[in-house]
């Protein structure tokens, strides 16, 4: 009995020196210690304890009494437990029983969503300690002596009340770490969104973030925000400086500490330069992928104009020639023109294939004329022309290289849908030795088949190439 005696006072002291950050909670439990001691040396002390545990606990986690139920009752508990003869009444203490109970009950309801859990527990320890009391004073009364089973109890939940709420305190200056260590995160890039790290600190999950910018209130992926505040929901404005940065809509009882608004406030200013910076990011690259499809178009347009200008110009007067010189009987000349219109025509085919245009990538059929180890397998379905010149051009570039270094024996052509992808796919069995890094051709379809959001992958070795292309469709 002793033992416990002196653990209570003892603990109740030293648990004041962790709340030196709340010189009022300090104050509160060093004086319920000090008083609990002091009750063993002077009778009429002996209730006072009663009323300052009962003030730290109807006053945690805040730092004043924000209600006049709650400081009324608390007035009535420093009487009841200073004047000795009122703490002897059992009714005295049954009605201080009621009165913090329903203090405990209604209390939370004012403060911060953050608050409120740590006031719930403060509140039910008060009505704890009270109740055992109660029970205390009817067992007096019914004249059952269990006076020393009850201060045993009593003393043990004390302790355990005295514990419970060290661990609560601990738990909540964490919760200044995590602002501080969320904001860090969110400027190094974190993965969790300024409304998730606010309703985590807050302890309010029905916060919404506005932040604000050039197009209204936007999300941090820049997605509109509308706020509907209501009876219990409210918007409060955050600044850096002078400017607005953002806004927040939350239940109405939080952000009244200046603290928690300004550490609301840094990690707001953090988010929205993350989102202006990624912005910024997401511009660039779809101004460089514009850039890059504006290209590839007027590339294409360029080798239309070319092959256009390739027949007009040059093709048609050769045919012209050709038939001058036939009706002229000059064979050898006629030969010799024949070849050269062939070779314009053939340069002209490979601009812009005509039959491209027409039959789609069956065109690839035509290519089995390089030869006999030339195997083509294509699709008669069409596609989105710039898909087919995506493939078409990819099979003629490999094939090309297949004829001028491989020194093939196979070479087979495949293309066919797979999972709303064109997969293209060219192998041969030579000697193998393509490289991607060194072949401006390769890179160039490369960079077509980017700008189509596709792949092109080479694997070459000393058993042959493979040359395979994936197209979105």
């Amino acid at each position: 009995m002793i033992a416990l005696d002196l653990a209570v006072g003892v603990a109740f002291l030293l648990a004041a020196s962790t709340f030196r950050r709340t010189p009022v909670h300090a104050v509160l439990l060093a004086a319920t210690g000090l008083l609990w001691f002091a009750g063993d040396l002077v009778s009429v002390l002996v209730f006072a304890h009663r009323a300052t545990l009962t003030h730290f606990l109807l006053l945690y986690p805040d730092t004043r009494l924000r209600s006049w139920p709650r400081r009324w009752v608390v007035a009535a508990t420093y009487a009841a437990s200073f004047v000795y003869p009122i703490g002897q009444l059992s009714v005295a203490t049954a009605a201080l029983f009621v009165a913090v109970l329903v203090a405990a009950v209604t209390g939370p309801s004012r403060l911060q969503s953050a608050n409120r859990r740590s006031a719930r527990l403060a509140g039910a320890c008060a009505a704890l300690v009270w109740g055992l009391l109660t029970v205390a004073a009817v067992a007096r009364l019914a004249g059952v002596h269990i006076d020393g089973l009850l201060l045993v109890a009593y003393e043990i939940a004390l302790l355990a009340i005295l514990a419970a709420i060290l661990i609560d305190n601990r738990y909540r200056r964490s919760r200044t770490t995590i602002v501080t260590n969320l904001a860090v995160d969110l400027g190094e890039g974190g993965v969790r969104s300024l409304r998730d790290v606010l309703a985590d600190v807050l302890g309010d999950p029905s916060v919404v973030v506005g932040l604000v910018s050039s197009d209204g209130l936007t999300d941090e992926a820049g997605q509109r925000v509308v706020l509907r505040p209501t009876s219990t929901q409210v918007v409060t404005d955050l600044f850096e400086g002078d400017q607005g940065i953002a806004m927040l809509q939350h239940d109405a009882a939080l952000l009244r500490d200046k603290r928690l608004l300004d550490s609301v406030t840094a990690l707001a200013a953090v988010a929205l330069a993350n989102a202006r910076l990624q912005h910024e990011v997401q511009a660039r690259i779809a101004e460089v992928e514009a850039s890059r499809r504006r290209l590839l178009a007027v590339a294409d347009e360029e080798r239309d104009r070319l092959e256009a200008e390739l027949r007009a110009s040059v093709l048609t007067p050769l045919a012209r020639v050709e038939g001058s010189l036939s009706q002229l009987g000059s064979a050898n000349l006629y030969a010799q023109l024949e070849s050269a219109h062939e070779t314009v025509r053939a340069f002209a085919r490979g601009v812009y294939p005509r039959r491209l245009e027409q039959v789609g990538l069956a065109a690839l059929r035509e290519m089995s004329r390089l030869g006999d180890h030339v195997e083509v397998n294509v699709p008669d379905e069409r596609f989105a022309p710039k898909v087919e010149a995506a493939a078409y051009f990819l099979c003629v570039e490999a094939l090309t290289n297949v004829a001028k270094y491989a020194r093939a024996t196979a070479t087979q052509v495949s293309i066919e849908v797979a999972d709303r992808t064109l997969a293209v796919e060219i192998a041969d069995n030579g000697i193998g030795g393509a490289d991607l890094a060194k072949g401006t051709g390769l890179l160039g379809l490369q960079d077509r088949l980017d700008v189509l959001g596709g792949v092109l992958t080479v694997e070459s070795s000393r058993q042959g190439t493979r040359v395979s292309g994936v197209i979105p469709l």
